[in-house]
C-alpha cells in the first residue's frame, strides 16, 4: 500500500522507461525508425550550433539523404560549424493544439561540408530546396547522427 503523500512508481527497466514505453515524465520514447520517419517527412528542422562563443539555433529546409541530414547554405555559422566539423544538434517537431498531441526528434552528431563532387551532384538531384534565395546557397552541409532520440505526447 502506498502512502497517502507517495505516488506510486511505475516498475521500469534499466532504460529507464516504464513497461508502457514512456519516459519519467510521462511521454512516449520513439525507437530509431520512428525517429527517422518523422525525419524523412518533415521539411523545416532546427540547427543548434555554436557561433562565437553563443549558442545559436536557426531554422532550415532540409532532406534526409541516405542515413544522415542535409541543407543548402551560405556563408555564416551554419557553414563554419560545418567547415570545422564540430559537433551539432538538429531539432524537428510537430504540435497539434486542438488535440494536444506532438513529437519531437533531437539528432546529435557532427556538421560537414560535402565537398565529393559525385554527392553534391547527388544532393542537387535530391529535391531539396533553400530557405531563401537558393541560388546564393550553393554550399551542402551534412549532419552526420550520432544519436537520434524522440519523444510523443500519447
Amino acid at each position: 500500500m502506498t502512502a497517502p503523500d507517495q505516488t506510486p512508481r511505475t516498475p521500469r527497466d534499466d532504460t529507464g522507461l516504464d513497461r508502457s514505453g514512456l519516459d519519467d515524465t510521462g511521454l512516449e520514447v520513439l525507437d530509431v525508425e520512428a525517429c527517422i520517419a518523422r525525419l524523412a517527412r518533415t521539411p523545416i528542422g532546427r540547427m543548434a550550433f555554436v557561433e562565437d562563443g553563443r549558442l545559436t539555433v536557426l531554422p532550415v529546409t532540409y532532406g534526409w539523404h541516405e542515413g544522415g541530414i542535409v541543407f543548402r547554405t551560405l556563408h555564416g555559422g551554419k557553414l563554419s560549424a560545418a567547415a570545422h566539423r564540430e559537433e551539432v544538434a538538429f531539432e524537428v517537431d510537430e504540435w497539434d493544439a486542438d488535440h494536444h498531441t506532438g513529437w519531437s526528434v533531437l539528432v546529435r552528431g557532427t556538421a560537414r561540408v560535402v565537398t565529393d563532387w559525385a554527392e553534391r551532384e547527388e544532393l542537387e538531384q535530391s529535391g531539396v530546396v533553400a530557405w531563401a534565395k537558393e541560388r546564393w546557397r550553393d554550399r551542402w552541409v551534412r549532419i552526420e547522427p550520432d544519436e537520434i532520440t524522440g519523444r510523443r505526447i500519447p
